[in-house]
């Protein structure tokens, strides 16, 4: 499942970084909801750096009953920060941190230490590495994924055709920027003819926000 929010103009940020808050109170409230329902949330080493997330569901009742998502970061050089929020929590919630074999043992170190676990990808190019990491969330039965950013680590997932549903959030502001970033990178399609499209497709108002959902038709 991927998911972002986004000003009307379709920026995930101004051009100076910040994103705090594009979307309204209502619509991270449904972004919460959907964090309790799945097995993993996965953000890029870019999307940890620059937003220092907590990426944990929380709710408006303490009752309700949700699932504890294990936290993964697509981080090839293991350079999360021991500081960041997610290491702070990371031995009350699960933290994976997906490597590769450019990671120093000393930044793997670091983080087991902190209490993360790390996983190293194989593959010589992200997208190579982006599939062994699902192999791996697929042996582990985490089934139901949420992908919340960055744009490298999305496009790449678009370009691999790994998507299957996506939830948009729409806020009716304008950014503007030629370098503010957008919510999909990668290589794209060459052909409007190849967009990917969507089905089964619900769109609600939150707050002023418009929150689109629907499946990628195959």
């Amino acid at each position: 499942i991927a998911k972002w929010a986004m000003t009307l103009d379709g920026k995930l940020a101004t051009r100076t970084g910040d994103s705090k808050w594009i979307s309204s109170e209502a619509s991270r409230g449904i972004v919460h909801q959907l964090r309790g329902r799945v097995d993993a949330i996965i953000v890029g080493s870019g999307t940890a750096h620059a937003d220092n997330p907590l990426l944990t569901a929380r709710t408006a009742n303490p009752n309700e009953v949700k699932r504890i998502a294990t936290r993964i970061v697509v981080d090839s050089t293991a350079s999360l920060s021991p500081e960041s929020r997610l290491m702070q929590t990371a031995r009350d919630v699960p933290v994976l941190v997906a490597t590769s074999n450019e990671a120093s043992a000393e930044a793997i170190q670091r983080l087991t230490e902190a209490g993360a676990e790390l996983f190293c990808c194989s593959g010589d190019t992200h997208a190579a590495r982006i599939e062994s990491l699902f192999q791996e969330l697929g042996l582990r039965r985490m089934t139901n994924v949420l992908v919340e950013g960055g744009s490298h680590l999305l496009g790449s997932l678009f370009d691999l055709r790994a998507i299957d549903e996506v939830h948009i959030f729409v806020a009716p502001k304008l950014a503007g920027g030629a370098n503010a970033a957008s919510p999909v990178a990668g290589q794209g399609i060459e052909r409007m003819s190849t967009a990917l499209r969507l089905a089964d497709i619900s769109i609600e108002e939150l707050e002023g926000d418009v929150h689109i959902h629907g499946r990628i038709a195959r």
